[in-house]
């Protein structure tokens, strides 16, 4: 896939290959469906024909087994002697409550409202405003407040972002050296959870809006560690919670232009004040040099487009931390999720 010549189609000529790229919309859009009429949890039970998928979904027989067929074509289902279909290792993911599943977040990523703006992401190339708030006619985080079933799916999803990645900044960083770790923007805390399950000795601090840490106390209860955690509503833009020696940010920057991140970060080095021995930790994409493949540089055109944020590089990370008055302390890989240690100045 580096280099981008996995997603080009080497049985046509040169100049045509480029429209190998449309494969990708006829696979996610048969897929998506299925799983909406959850054809995934039908054949967690066993392999079946289109026809019995189709009575326990309430679906057409010949449309389904045509969107089953075109899926299988693609390896994400397996087609069978007899017409029977099966799911693989590569759809098993999205069974409701899988283990590690990533159903909510399959949905979410189709979903109109992030579907819908790459109709024309030309207005965000004329303007560099957000596509989606020319399709849809208001901003990303307000498209959510008026739809809440669509809210509830962007919070679920987030529930099952965990990149592989995670592991092992859980397993080679060192958080026990913290007494106090805040989670700013930790959803309902699951990545808090995790860190202070691994480090009995430190305490934490989970901060994001209302509405989503009103759902993190029985997620802190089930990891054993809710009576180290305070849970504080916030508005990350106004400040967050002093008393802390690690400010940790995951998966939050990247949502935001460099001007709403530089809130975010200044918020955090007034509440770190004069404690030289605190740190600031975001953990997020870190884009890799020119013209090296990292999917992460495709994810920034749907920051861009969709939500008004950005993924970022070690240049331009350093530049907002420097703005807030951060300097840099560690130095990670770049190309996946990572770490960037921040000391204040």
């Amino acid at each position: 896939m580096h280099g981008g010549v996995g997603f080009f189609d080497p049985d046509l000529p040169p100049r045509q290959q480029v429209l190998g790229l449309l494969y990708g919309k006829w696979v996610l859009g048969a897929l998506r469906a299925l799983v909406e009429l959850r054809v995934p949890d039908v054949l967690a039970a066993g392999a079946r024909t289109a026809a019995e998928i189709a009575e326990e979904t309430a679906a057409d027989t010949d449309a389904l087994h045509r969107a089953l067929r075109a899926v299988a074509a693609t390896g994400a289902l397996e087609q069978r002697a007899g017409g029977r279909f099966a799911l693989t290792p590569l759809t098993e993911g999205l069974v409701s409550d899988a283990p590690k599943g990533v159903r909510d977040m399959f949905l979410l990523a189709s979903d109109p409202l992030f579907w819908r703006p790459y109709e024309d992401v030309a207005h965000t190339l004329r303007t560099g405003g957000t596509a989606l708030s020319h399709v849809f006619g208001t901003s990303f985080y307000d498209y959510l407040r008026a739809h809440p079933d669509t809210w509830a799916l962007f919070d679920r999803a987030m529930e099952q972002n965990h990149w592989p990645a995670s592991d092992r900044i859980l397993d080679g960083f060192d958080f026990g050296r913290f007494r106090r770790i805040a989670d700013i923007g930790g959803g309902k805390g699951q990545f808090l959870a995790e860190i202070l399950r691994r480090h009995p000795s430190c305490t934490g601090v989970l901060a994001d809006q209302p509405h989503t840490v009103a759902g993190a106390r029985e997620t802190l209860e089930k990891a054993g560690v809710a009576d180290r955690v305070t849970v504080v509503p916030t508005d990350f833009f106004a400040g967050v919670p002093a008393g802390c020696d690690a400010y940790f940010v995951k998966h939050t920057l990247h949502n935001w232009d460099d001007d709403k991140a530089g809130l975010i970060l200044r918020g955090i080095r007034r509440a770190v004040g004069d404690d030289a021995g605190a740190r600031l930790l975001i953990v997020d994409l870190l884009l890799r040099g020119p013209g090296e493949w990292d999917v992460g540089k495709l994810m920034d055109v749907e920051a861009l487009a969709v939500i008004g944020g950005r993924e970022r590089d070690r240049g331009e990370w350093d530049r907002l931390a420097a703005a807030a008055g951060f300097r840099p302390a560690n130095d990670p890989e770049p190309g996946s999720l990572a770490l960037l240690e921040y000391r204040p100045v």
